[in-house]
């Protein structure tokens, strides 16, 4: 007679890849909006900085939302002063928190990643 009951758990391989991958086109669609976002908070005179903000994958499961430097032709050494302050237009101070903060309310788990587990 046994004395005692077991059940047993495998990892479906292929189910964890769909995971990972939903996971990574979240992050992207997220990062996406959020750099939709920045563009509109910018300040713009030139439209140099706002044509900066690009989204870019930093690795397998790694996404960034970028501004400033030199892409596309422009070189843009102040987007970090502009995010900080002060401003010629209080408004467009923290562009990019402000846009990232605004992506992030409501029910973003749904909206980004609610694919996950169907």
């Amino acid at each position: 007679m046994k004395s005692s009951v077991s059940i047993k758990l495998d990892w479906n391989m292929r189910e964890i890849s769909l995971i990972n991958q939903r996971t990574v086109n979240g992050l992207v669609k997220m990062g996406f909006d959020i750099a939709a976002q920045a563009r509109r908070n910018a300040p713009y005179l030139t439209g140099a900085l706002r044509n900066t903000i690009r989204v870019q994958e930093q690795g397998p499961n790694n996404v960034e939302v970028i501004a400033g430097g030199t892409y596309g032709g422009y070189k843009v050494p102040y987007a970090w002063i502009r995010e900080q302050g002060p401003n010629r237009n209080p408004a467009t101070v923290h562009y990019m928190q402000n846009a990232a903060d605004n992506i992030m309310r409501g029910d973003y788990l749904k909206k980004y990643f609610g694919d996950i587990t169907r």
